[in-house]
C-alpha cells in the first residue's frame, strides 16, 4: 500500500500486509549469507527487495482482520495485489467493494493472466508466465534442450509495468480526482517485451548464445577456474579490430571469415581463434582490450563478484550497506536511476515481520491504542 506524498492527509510510506502465520513466499526462498537460517526475517531475497518499506502482520482469515485492512485501505492512495483474479473479491476486497470506502483509490491487480478472459482464474508464477509468453521457448541450445529462465523475470517485468501504470493513474487522479482499477496481466507484460523475437513464428527457436546477424557472438572460456568472457561483434569493422587484438589479422580478409554470414558458416574456425586468445588471459583483461577498440565485451560475473568487486558499480556507489536488526549489516541494491534533483536512496533496511503494525494502524488508519490492544489480545495482530 502506498500514500501519495502530494496529499497531506496521508503519509508517503509503503507497507506490506502479511498474515503472521503465513510469511510471504519470498521470505523462505533464499538465505542471505552462508549458514543455517530458519528465521524468515533473515531471508536475503526478501530483505534485498523490501528496503524502505514497513511491515504489518494482520490475520486476514478473521472478520476483524479484514475490517482492519479495510480501515487501512480507506486512508491509502494505492493498493497493490498479485493474487489470482478471484482471491480479493472473495475476501470482500475487490475494486468495486473498496471504491465505496475510498472512491479515489488506485487499485493495482497483478495477476498472471489478468481479470478477464477464459484463463483469468489461473494461478501463475514467474516461470509459468515466462513459458506462456514465448520466452522459455527461445532460451536454450536447441528444440530438445530448452532452458527455463531461472529467476522471476516475469515478476520483475510486471512490477516495472505496474509502477508506470500507477504513476499514470496518480497523474490522472491529480487532474480529475478519480481513482481507477489497473488490471495488469503478467502474461501480457512479458509478451510485450518479446519484441521482434516472435515475428518469424515457428522459425525462431533456442539459439544458445548466438545472434541472427552478429558474428562472432558467444561466451568464451578465459584464464582461471570457470571464468568466461562474453563478446559480440556487430559488423565487419569490429571484426577487423578484433582480429588485430587477438593477433590474427589475416582472418579479417580471409574469404572464409570476411563477412558475418561467412563467419557464421565457419563458426568452428572463428570461435576457435577467439577462444584460443581468450583462454590465455583473465576475462577482465580481455574485456578491457576489446572495449578499447569499441568491441562489446565483458566478464561473466557471479553474484559475489557483482556485489563486492565490480569496479563500475563500486565507483557509482550502487550498493549501500545497511544494518538489519536481525540479519545484520549487508549490502543492498541501490537506486538504479540517478536523478539530479530527487535522487532517492536506501533509507532503511527491510522490516522484520510486523515491525510497524502498531505505528501504521495508529498513524495511517487512525486506530486508537485501545482497539489495537484489543486486536492484539484477540490474535488478529502479531
Amino acid at each position: 500500500m502506498h500514500q501519495d506524498p502530494r496529499r497531506p492527509r496521508r503519509r508517503s510510506d509503503q507497507s506490506r500486509v502479511r498474515g503472521p502465520t503465513r510469511p510471504h513466499t519470498v521470505r523462505t526462498l533464499h538465505a542471505p549469507v552462508p549458514g543455517p537460517h530458519t528465521d524468515p526475517n533473515t531471508n536475503g531475497y526478501f530483505n534485498e527487495v523490501n528496503r524502505n518499506k514497513q511491515s504489518i502482520a494482520l490475520d486476514t482469515r478473521t472478520e476483524e482482520g479484514i475490517a482492519v485492512l479495510r480501515d487501512l485501505i480507506a486512508h491509502c492512495d494505492v493498493i497493490v495485489e498479485n493474487f489470482s483474479s478471484t482471491v480479493m473479491t472473495k475476501l470482500g476486497l475487490g475494486y468495486e467493494a473498496l471504491r465505496t470506502i475510498n472512491p479515489d483509490i488506485v487499485y493495482v491487480s497483478m495477476s498472471g493472466m489478468g481479470h478477464t478472459g477464459p484463463r483469468n482464474g489461473w494461478v501463475s508464477y514467474a516461470d509459468t508466465v515466462s513459458a506462456s509468453s514465448g520466452l522459455t521457448g527461445l532460451t536454450g541450445w536447441g528444440p530438445d534442450d530448452v532452458v527455463g529462465v531461472i529467476y522471476g523475470h516475469g515478476d520483475i517485468v510486471a512490477g516495472l509495468q505496474a509502477a508506470l501504470a500507477t504513476i499514470a493513474a496518480l497523474e490522472h487522479r491529480a487532474e480529475t480526482g478519480r481513482g481507477q482499477h489497473i488490471d495488469l496481466s503478467q502474461l501480457e507484460a512479458i509478451a510485450a517485451h518479446m519484441g521482434t523475437s516472435l515475428l518469424r513464428g515457428t522459425e525462431v527457436g533456442p539459439a544458445g548464445n548466438t545472434h541472427p546477424a552478429w558474428s562472432p557472438q558467444g561466451v568464451y572460456r578465459s584464464l582461471g577456474a570457470d571464468r568466461w568472457l562474453a563478446v559480440s561483434v556487430r559488423d565487419d569493422t569490429e571484426w577487423t579490430s578484433l582480429c588485430e587484438v587477438i593477433g590474427r589479422p589475416e582472418l579479417a580478409t580471409d574469404e572464409r571469415t570476411r563477412t558475418a554470414e561467412a563467419r557464421r558458416r565457419e563458426s568452428a574456425l572463428v570461435d576457435g581463434a577467439l577462444g584460443t586468445w581468450v583462454r590465455t588471459m583473465s576475462a577482465d583483461s580481455a574485456a578491457e582490450l576489446l572495449q578499447a577498440r569499441g568491441i562489446p565485451a565483458g566478464a561473466v560475473q557471479d553474484g559475489r563478484e557483482l556485489v563486492e568487486h565490480d569496479p563500475q558499480l563500486r565507483a557509482r556507489g550502487f550498493y549501500v550497506r545497511k544494518e538489519h536488526p536481525v540479519a545484520g549489516a549487508f549490502l543492498h541494491e541501490g537506486v538504479p536511476i540517478t536523478l539530479t534533483r530527487t535522487p532517492g536512496g536506501i533509507r532503511e533496511p527491510a522490516p522484520v515481520i510486523g515491525a510497524d503494525t502498531d505505528a501504521v494502524l495508529r498513524d495511517v488508519a487512525g486506530l486508537t491504542p485501545e482497539r489495537i490492544q484489543h486486536l492484539r489480545a484477540d490474535g488478529v495482530l502479531r
